[in-house]
């Protein structure tokens, strides 16, 4: 089992610093408000660039696809050059990312701005995560910059369509990317005044043969459960990528058995206090990354919100997130951290009962209980989840432990957005296929590609065609698809609760 933390000869003082602690918290708060930013735009993406809903998918999983595929190379680095410098570049990466989305004229501008977005999240993260273990030694500090660089995870995934709907409100699609752009400036300044330096902490060559194996394997990965909901789950193309990630990654097993400083630790994956959080933290971003991404469209969508008052109707998980990490932080001494993971994921599948309840006539007040319920989670199993996960790393491995944890729960919100996309997509266009025949063939296909595309079909036909009652039968096809998803959620919330109290069972890993 891998030794506990231990304190860098550059010992520091035990005072706490808020220079450090803002800049790391608002470097996560950025990562997550852009994994949101974009929810809130779908509507607006859609008919600016008419896209369709596997376009759509992408543009909000390109900056998650690169993020999963390169955050384990992001972490390996901090450790081997240094995390101030390593973040410095991430920062950097992500702002010029941000550029080439903000002046993007087409979907595939679009996705690859988002894409090197996504690969600066991937260097920034685990980079910021080590900072703060370094610089926060004892317990309780420790714990509070924790609750704090998480709670601001959760802020930034909640205020993500707020800020995406005032600046839709007022500007153009794009000024959502050229927002980013600016937060990321802005943290970048602040890091090179108050992040202090320090020296990498682990020697030797860089592993680009690993790094080139791990890149590979999750971007074949996390490619294939995106295109899964187009391909079909039973595709050649889906079980070729599949196919693809699990010989990378067993070429990658095999070889870094050999090494003692490959960019891989598999010692980690056989630790419950470090696999089980980071297991419990994944099915967390798979249901509210999910959720999020029919959500906002319902909002707009069904009960006519504009991005702007949608993304006021997220807030409340906001508030939700760090109401749930103050409980993880008073519980955490009093309780088994197995119990605590359980009421997070408890309060997850709950919401998505209420999820399940939906209809075009639910209004606003199932939403709100499902937010809730949601950022309590999210606020409760994160901060349990990052204490344990940090505090199980030798000082020497945080950049690459962090990196390996966060790509399960980036993974876990790629295949979230998957697969309630799947179940949405199959329902809705089952229901059109079927209820859509006043309309000329060509209308069909279109109207069954996404919500915002079937709106648009009906707005063309007006009066003719039936389309009132197409209308209708519209909404009650997305909430119908809507409340398939919740299944899915349910189903993971359950298995995830039973995995964590039964493998954090024993005296010696339930405390952690």
């Amino acid at each position: 089992m891998p030794t506990p933390p231990q304190r860098l000869a550059s010992d520091r003082s035990d005072h706490l610093r808020f220079g450090p602690l803002l800049v790391l918290c608002l470097t996560f708060f950025l990562i997550a408000l852009d994994n949101t930013i974009v929810v809130v735009a779908i509507p607006s993406l859609a008919r600016a660039l008419s896209a369709s809903t596997s376009a759509l998918q992408w543009i909000t999983d390109a900056y998650t696809t690169t993020f999963a595929a390169m955050i384990i190379i992001g972490g390996y680095t901090a450790d081997r050059r240094g995390r101030r410098p390593t973040l410095i570049f991430a920062l950097v990466l992500f702002f010029f990312g941000s550029l080439i989305a903000t002046v993007a004229s087409t979907v595939g501008v679009v996705i690859a701005g988002r894409a090197v977005m996504g690969v600066g999240a991937a260097f920034a993260i685990p980079s910021s995560l080590s900072m703060l273990v370094d610089i926060f030694h004892s317990g309780t500090q420790r714990e509070t910059a924790i609750a704090g660089w998480t709670a601001s995870a959760g802020v930034g995934v909640a205020a993500g369509p707020l800020v995406g709907g005032v600046l839709l409100d007022h500007f153009w699609w794009g000024s959502i990317f050229l927002a980013s752009g600016a937060v990321a400036l802005a943290v970048l300044v602040a890091a090179l005044i108050f992040l202090p330096s320090n020296t990498p902490t682990r020697v030797g060559g860089f592993d680009f043969v690993g790094s080139v194996l791990t890149l590979g394997s999750l971007l074949a990965l996390v490619s294939a459960i995106i295109e899964a909901p187009t391909w079909g789950w039973t595709s050649l193309r889906f079980a070729g990528l599949v196919l693809v990630a699990i010989v990378f990654a067993g070429v990658l097993a095999v070889r870094e058995r050999r090494s003692q400083e490959g960019i891989l630790r598999l010692d980690l994956i056989k630790v419950p206090t470090f696999s089980i959080p980071s297991l419990a933290m994944g099915i967390v971003y798979f249901v509210i990354f999910g959720y999020l991404f029919l959500a906002t469209q319902y909002l707009q969508e069904i009960l006519g919100e504009s991005p702007l008052n949608a993304g006021l109707h997220v807030l409340p998980a906001a508030a939700a997130v760090v109401v749930g990490s103050g409980i993880s932080r008073a519980l955490g001494a009093k309780v088994q951290a197995r119990y605590l993971y359980a009421l997070g994921l408890t309060s997850l599948a709950l919401a998505c009962g209420i999820m399940h309840s939906l209809s075009p006539t639910s209004g606003y007040g199932n939403i709100f209980v499902t937010l809730i319920g949601g950022g309590l989670a999210m606020g409760i199993v994160l901060t349990r989840g990052t204490e344990s996960v940090m505090g199980t790393l030798a000082i020497r491995d945080t950049g690459i432990g962090a990196g390996i944890n966060v790509s399960v729960m980036e993974i876990g919100g790629a295949f979230g957005v998957a697969v309630f996309g799947t179940l949405f997509n199959e329902t809705f266009r089952s229901y059109g296929h079927q209820h859509f025949t006043t309309l000329p063939p060509n209308a069909i296909v279109l109207a069954t590609r996404s919500l915002a595309a079937a709106l648009g079909v009906l707005a063309r036909f007006a009066n003719a065609h039936g389309a009132g009652a197409l209308l209708s039968g519209v909404h009650r096809a997305f909430t119908d698809g809507f409340t398939t998803a919740a299944y899915a959620g349910i189903t993971i919330c359950i298995v995830g609760i039973v995995t964590v109290v039964i493998a954090l069972r024993s005296s010696r890993t339930q405390q952690a």
